[in-house]
């Protein structure tokens, strides 16, 4: 199995960290206005950041990948593990794209279009650029390979 780039390991625990302190803050406000009690203040204020940074670290820790000759898989989540798979032949098209973060860091998200299932489509983020675009050329060429195999042509 794969790993996602460590980078995007560093956005997601940066992204955590500072919203999750602006929630902890908006709680620890009121809580301190209405208890007065440092101690429980503290704790809204710490608690909140502490468990949404440590969810982004497993998070980034259970983000697994593997290209089959058959199949694509991808295995993740923290509190709901998912673990999908799909046939090559399902494929419809595959995309890269960038947000601005991913474009100053290098990195791409790479999405999965699928036929027939609702919700079966496949995004994996924080691939480095060029393994992004290195997997949309390979699985658009298993998913051109199967579809001709099964169609017998």
């Amino acid at each position: 199995m794969e790993r996602l780039d460590r980078k995007i390991r560093t956005v997601w625990i940066t992204i955590s960290a500072i919203t999750s302190s602006f929630i902890g803050l908006l709680i620890a406000v009121p809580v301190h206005l209405v208890l007065g009690s440092p101690a429980l203040t503290a704790i809204a204020f710490i608690i909140i950041p502490f468990i949404s940074v440590n969810y982004s670290r497993y998070r980034y820790k259970n983000w697994l990948f593997k290209v089959h000759e058959d199949h694509l898989e991808i295995n993740h989540g923290v509190i709901t593990k998912t673990s999908m798979a799909i046939p090559y032949v399902r494929v419809q098209h595959i995309d890269t794209n960038q947000g601005p973060i991913e474009r100053f860091l290098g990195l791409a998200s790479l999405r999965v279009y699928t036929a027939g299932s609702r919700g079966a489509d496949m995004r994996i983020p924080g691939l480095k650029k060029e393994r992004a675009e290195e997997m949309q050329e390979e699985l658009k060429a298993k998913a051109i390979e199967s579809e001709h195999g099964f169609d017998g042509v």
